[in-house]
C-alpha cells in the first residue's frame, strides 16, 4: 500500500488539475503494476471472441485440442446466461452443492458431453487478471464502460470514474441505467460495481431489481480506516487475491430474496480473525465487537461456514439462545445456507434433543446449528444422550454464539464446556460486558472468550451509514399539546420520581395522547412502525387499554406482547396471581387481535401469535395498512436481535442503562432509504445521563455522530435553503414559466427544493417543528405541497424528454431522490382495488365511492398512479353510472383501457401517417420482451418513403409513445 502522506498529496493534486482521463489512465497503470494483464477490446464482439480464446486455452485437455466450434460455443453461452437471473449466473460462478464452482457441461457437436471450467474459486493463481478499458455497447443507447476488470474473459468487475465532487448516488444511478440499458450476454456476469472520483471510492453488488444506493460500501483497513483514495483502495481491494476472495468467498446469497451480497470490510477482517484464531491457536477462544445493525449474523454465518471448510474442527456448531430467536431469523439463516440436494432446513426449529444428537453423530453434518438450550439438554450429567456423545468429549468443537453477551454467562454454558473438553469458542455482540456494566457473576465478555479478535463500534457504523444516528428526545413535559398544561404534567411527572406516579392512570392517559398526536410525524404518516416499551405486564396492558379509549376508531393499529412469567415483577406471595391476571389480560388483547386480523391464537398458541407479530412488524406495509401493525407495547421482547428497516421509532417509558439500552435504541436504525434519516427515541423518563454513559461505554469513549443534529441546528440549516427555493420560484405559478424556459431553468427549481426536501427529512421527526414556524421565510404547508406536486411534475418532464441529448445531460446531473416526498399508501394497487370494490348497489353509492377515488388521484403524488389517473377518472365518470348492479368493476375496467388504448394508438397513427398494426407490434413486443423492435420501424418508415431525419426524428417518436403506453395501461 502506497504512504498515506504520498497518497494524500496525490489526492489533493488529483482534484485541482486532474481530468477523468488521465484518472483512468492511472488507475489502468495501478493495476498493471499490480499484476493485470492491459487488454484492448473496443466492443462487445470482441469480448465475447475474447472469452471464447480463453476458453478454449484453459480447457484444451477436455476439449482434447479441438476448439469450440460456433454451435458449441453457442451452447456455452446459453449455459452461461442464456435466459438465467444475475442471481442464477452468479451461483453458477460460485458453484453450489450440486453444481461445481466455474464449471459448466456442454454437449458437443459429435454427440459426447464435455466440462468446461471457466473459473477456479480456490486457487486465486489459476486464473487469468485482465483490464481493458472504454468497451462499446450498442442497445437502447450507445453506452461506453470506463474500466472493466476480466476474470478468465468475463467481466466480473465494473469500474466508472467520475469527475471531482460529483453525486456517488447519481454515479449509482447512472450505472444502474447502464445495468438495466445495455449489460447483456457477458455483461450479466458483472459481480461488483466500482464507483470512483479518485478521492473518494465505493462498491456494491450487482443482482436482479432495484438496487439501494445506500448500500454502496467504504472500503477499509483492518482498523476500519477509509481507504476512500482510489489509489489506497485498488492497493487493498483490488489487489489479485483480496478481489479473488470477495467474489469467490466473501459473498453471501439470500435465497429467500434471490439476492447478491456482498461483505463489508469488517465483516470480512472479523471472519479472517476467527479463521486465523482457529488454525493457529486453536486452545485460544475469541470475540467480535459489532456493533448492533451491522450484519453480525451474516459474519457468525459465513465463519461457520469456512471454519468447516478451512479447519480440523470436527464440528462447527452454530448456536443460538432460544429465547431470543424468532422465526424470521431462523428464516434468514436457512436462507444463507440454502441446500440445494436436500429439503433439510438448515436449523432445526424444532424442540427436540434427539434430532440435534443425529446431527451430531452424522459424518455428513460439519456444520450444525442449535440452541444453547437443546445443547444443554444433550450433555448435562442426567441427560440420556450424553454417553452417544462420548466421541466428542477430546475432540475439537467449535462455537459459534451469535449475541454473546445474553446466554453464555450462566450454568448451561458450564455444562458444555466440561464435556467438550478441546472445544474453541466465538462470539459476536453488539454490547460487551466491561467492568462498568457487569453482572452479579462478575464475568466480563473478555473473562468468558479470551481476547478482542475484531471490533466495528457503533460510531464507525454511522460514519459509514451502515446504521442511522439517533434523533432522542427527552419529553418532560407536554407543552400543551392537547386538554392539559404544562405546568399540570411538571408537578405531576416531572418533579416526582415515584413509581406510583409514573404507573397513574392519568398521566399514561397524557403520554398515549401525546404518542396519538406526534406519532405521523415521527412516522411519514405510517409509513413506519414503533415500540414502545414499559416496566412490567401490568403496565403494558394498562397502556394498552388507553390506546383503545383514546383512538375508539383505531387509527393507529396497537397490540401488546409478553411473556407472563419472566416480565412480573410482583411480591412472592402475589406472583400466582399476577401470572394469572397477565396471562388474562393477555388473552384479551389477543382477542382483539383475531377480531383485526382475522386470526385464531390465544396464549396457548403464543408462539404462533409471536412469530406473526413478529412477520408484521417486519413487512409494514403501505399497500395493506390494515395488515400492519403501527405500534408494539413490549417489557423486554423485541428489544434484543429484532431486526426491521421499516420499525423507526421507540417510545420509552421505563427505566434503561448500558447495553439494554443500546440495543433497545438500535432497534430503530437500520437503514432503510433517505426517507429514513436517523432513528428516533421519545422517551418519556430522563435517561439523558444514561444515555451518555452508555454511548461513551460503546464508542469507546466517544459520543461523536451518535445523535442526529439538533431540531435548531436543523432550522438554521432550513431557512436559508427556502431563502433559496423562493428566490428561484415564489409560488407554484413561476415553476410553471419554468417550463417554457428550458431544461436548465427546471433543474435550478429541481436542486432548491430537493434541498429542503432533504433538510425537512431530518428536522420533520421533533415535535418543535411546524410549517408554521418557518412562514415568514416564505414557505408554509400549503406552498411545501405545490411544490412537491410540481417536484414531481418535473420529474416526469424530464424522464419524457430523456432521449433528447439536452435533456439527458440535465437528468445526468440531476438525482430527484423521489423517496424523499410525504410517503404515500395511495399507489396504483390501492386505487384499482378501490375502484373494482365499487359498491353498485346505489346510484348514491357509486358518486361517494368515485367521488373519494378521484380526490385521492388529484392529491397522490405516486409517478405511476399520476400516468393513468385521466384515464380511472374517465372510467368513473363515463362507465361506473351506467353500469348494471351485478356487473364485475374490474372486467369493465379492462375493457374500457383496451378500447382507450386502442383509440390512442389509431389517433397516433393516423397523426404520423403510420399503420396502427406497426404500433400494436411494437407495444406488444416491449410488452413481452422489455424492448421495441427498431428494425421492423425503419424497415415500415423506409416502405413509407420517408428521408433520414424524417425516420430518426419518427423513430424517436414512435418509441417515447410504445413506452408512455405501456406505462399508462399497466394496471399493476
Amino acid at each position: 500500500m502506497t504512504d498515506m502522506k504520498d497518497s494524500k498529496e496525490v489526492s489533493q493534486v488529483a482534484k485541482e488539475v486532474e481530468s477523468e482521463a488521465q484518472l483512468e489512465d492511472r488507475f489502468m497503470q495501478q493495476l498493471a503494476k499490480q499484476g493485470y494483464q492491459t487488454i484492448q477490446i473496443d466492443k462487445e464482439a470482441d469480448l465475447i471472441n475474447h472469452f471464447r480464446r480463453i476458453l478454449n486455452q484453459r480447457n484444451q485437455v477436455n476439449l482434447k485440442d479441438e476448439e469450440l466450434t460456433d454451435t458449441e460455443f453457442s451452447r456455452v453461452m446459453n449455459e452461461l446466461v442464456g435466459s438465467k437471473t444475475l442471481f442464477e449466473i452468479a451461483q453458477l460462478l460460485r458453484g453450489s452443492d450440486i453444481q461445481p464452482a466455474g464449471k459448466i457441461s456442454i454437449q458437443r457437436d459429435d454427440g459426447s458431453n464435455v466440462y468446461l471450467e471457466f473459473f477456479d474459486g480456490r486457487v486465486v493463481e489459476n486464473n487469468i487478471f485482465e483490464v481493458t478499458h472504454q468497451v462499446t455497447v450498442n442497445a437502447r443507447y450507445t453506452n461506453r464502460y470506463d474500466v472493466t476488470i476480466l476474470v478468465n474473459g468475463l467481466p466480473l468487475v465494473q469500474v466508472e470514474l467520475k469527475r471531482r465532487g460529483g453525486d456517488f448516488e447519481e454515479a449509482f444511478h447512472q450505472i444502474i441505467r447502464y445495468r438495466n440499458d445495455s449489460f447483456r450476454n457477458l455483461y450479466r456476469f458483472v459481480q461488483i460495481f466500482v464507483v470512483s472520483d479518485g478521492v473518494d471510492t465505493r462498491y456494491f453488488a450487482n443482482g436482479d431489481g432495484n438496487l439501494n444506493a445506500n448500500f454502496m460500501f467504504y472500503w477499509t483497513d483492518e482498523e476500519n480506516n477509509w481507504l476512500n483514495d482510489i489509489t489506497d483502495f485498488t492497493a487493498s481491494f483490488l489487489s489479485k487475491s483480496r478481489l479473488h476472495s470477495m467474489i469467490s468467498k466473501y459473498t453471501v446469497f439470500d435465497h429467500s430474496n434471490d439476492s447478491i451480497m456482498i461483505m463489508r470490510p469488517y465483516q470480512v477482517y472479523a471472519v479472517e480473525a476467527i479463521v486465523n484464531q482457529a488454525q493457529n491457536h486453536p486452545d485460544k477462544n475469541g470475540y467480535v465487537w459489532h456493533t448492533t445493525g451491522s450484519g453480525k449474523t451474516i459474519t457468525a454465518f459465513k465463519a461457520s461456514q469456512i471454519l468447516t471448510r478451512e479447519t480440523d474442527a470436527e464440528k462447527v456448531i452454530f448456536l443460538i439462545d432460544r429465547s431470543d430467536l424468532d422465526i424470521q431469523t431462523a428464516k434468514n439463516f436457512n436462507a444463507y445456507s440454502a441446500q440445494s440436494t436436500t429439503n433439510e432446513p438448515a436449523i432445526d426449529q424444532t424442540n427436540s434433543t434427539a434430532s440435534l444428537v443425529r446431527q451430531l453423530q452424522a459424518s455428513d453434518t460439519p456444520l450444525i446449528i442449535s440452541t444453547i438450550q437443546k445443547m444443554n439438554t444433550a450433555v448435562k450429567e442426567d441427560s440420556s444422550y450424553r454417553k452417544l456423545l462420548t466421541e466428542f468429549h477430546d475432540k475439537h468443537v467449535i462455537f459459534i454464539e451469535d449475541e454473546a453477551h445474553r446466554s453464555q454467562f450462566g450454568d448451561m454454558r458450564k455444562n458444555i464446556n466440561q464435556w467438550f473438553a478441546n472445544s474453541q469458542h466465538f462470539g459476536f455482540t453488539g454490547t460487551p460486558i466491561f467492568a462498568e456494566n457487569v453482572g452479579q457473576d462478575g464475568r466480563t465478555t473478555e473473562s468468558l472468550y479470551d481476547e478482542e479478535l475484531h471490533h466495528y463500534l457503533i460510531k464507525d457504523a454511522i460514519r459509514d451509514h451502515n446504521v442511522l444516528g439517533f434523533s432522542v428526545q427527552y419529553i418532560n413535559t407536554l407543552k400543551g399539546k392537547a386538554d392539559f398544561s404544562a405546568e399540570e404534567i411538571n408537578e405531576k411527572v416531572a418533579k416526582i420520581n415515584t413509581a406510583e406516579v409514573f404507573e397513574a392512570d392519568e398521566r399514561i392517559q397524557l403520554v398515549t395522547k401525546h404518542i396519538l398526536m406526534n406519532h405521523g410525524q415521527l412516522t411519514k404518516n405510517g409509513h413506519y412502525n414503533a415500540i414502545f416499551t414499559v416496566p412490567s405486564t401490568e403496565i403494558a396492558l394498562k397502556y394498552y387499554q388507553a390506546f383503545k379509549q383514546l383512538d375508539p376508531n383505531h387509527e393507529l393499529k396497537v397490540t401488546t406482547i409478553f411473556t407472563w412469567v419472566a416480565n412480573e415483577e410482583n411480591a412472592v406471595e402475589k406472583q400466582d396471581q399476577a401470572i394469572k391476571s397477565s396471562r388474562l389480560g393477555l388473552d384479551q388483547v389477543i382477542a382483539d387481535y383475531n377480531e383485526q386480523y382475522g386470526t385464531e391464537f390465544s396464549t396457548d398458541t403464543f408462539s404462533e401469535y409471536f412469530a406473526d407479530v413478529s412477520k408484521r412488524m417486519k413487512e409494514h406495509n403501505d399497500q395493506s395498512p390494515d395488515s400492519n401493525i403501527d405500534i408494539l407495547i413490549v417489557v423486554n421482547m423485541f428489544l434484543t436481535g429484532f431486526d426491521s428497516k421499516r420499525l423507526a421509532t421507540l417510545y420509552v417509558d421505563k427505566n434503561l442503562q448500558y447495553q439494554g439500552l443500546i440495543q433497545a435504541f438500535s432497534r430503530t436504525n437500520r437503514v432503510e432509504t433517505d426517507s429514513k434519516p436517523s432513528g428516533n427515541i421519545v422517551s418519556y423518563r430522563n435517561l439523558k445521563a444514561a444515555t451518555d454513559q452508555a454511548v461513551t461505554l460503546y464508542s469507546a469513549g466517544s459520543k461523536e455522530d451518535f445523535y442526529v443534529k439538533s431540531y435548531d441546528e436543523l432550522a438554521a440549516e432550513l431557512r436559508p435553503a427556502i431563502a433559496t427555493l423562493v428566490t428561484i420560484t415564489p409560488d407554484a405559478k413561476a415553476v410553471d414559466e419554468l417550463f417554457n424556459q428550458g431544461d436548465s431553468a427546471i433543474k435550478t427549481f429541481v436542486l432548491a427544493f430537493r434541498e429542503v426536501l432533504r433538510i425537512h427529512n431530518k428536522i420533520r421527526v421533533y415535535e418543535d417543528f411546524k410549517w408554521d414556524n418557518f412562514a415568514a421565510d416564505g414557505l408554509n404547508a400549503q406552498l411545501m405541497a405545490d411544490f412537491q406536486s410540481k417536484y414531481v411534475d418535473a420529474y416526469r418532464y424530464l424522464q419524457r424528454n430523456r432521449e433528447q441529448p439536452e435533456a439527458a445531460s440535465i437528468l445526468e446531473d440531476i438525482n430527484f431522490e423521489i423517496e424523499l416526498l410525504e410517503t404515500d399508501r395511495i399507489d396504483v394497487d390501492y386505487i384499482i382495488n378501490l375502484v373494482k370494490a365499487i359498491d353498485l348497489d346505489s346510484q348514491a353509492n357509486r358518486q361517494s365511492d368515485s367521488k373519494r377515488i378521484k380526490q385521492m388521484l388529484n392529491d397522490t403524488n405516486d409517478l405511476k398512479l399520476r400516468s393513468k389517473a385521466d384515464l380511472i377518472a374517465a372510467f368513473l365518470d363515463s362507465v361506473v353510472p351506467n353500469l348494471p348492479d351485478n356487473a364485475n368493476v374490474g372486467d369493465e375496467l379492462n375493457q374500457f383501457l383496451a378500447q382507450r388504448r386502442k383509440l390512442e394508438v389509431n389517433d397516433f397513427a393516423e397523426e404520423n401517417k403510420l399503420p396502427a398494426q406497426l404500433i400494436n407490434s411494437e407495444i406488444d413486443d416491449y410488452d413481452f420482451y422489455g424492448h421495441t423492435n427498431p428494425r421492423r420501424v425503419t424497415e415500415e418508415l423506409n416502405k413509407a418513403g420517408y428521408g433520414f431525419k424524417e425516420k430518426v426524428s419518427l423513430s424517436k417518436k414512435i418509441k417515447s409513445f410504445v413506452l408512455q403506453t405501456v406505462e399508462r395501461f399497466t394496471m399493476s
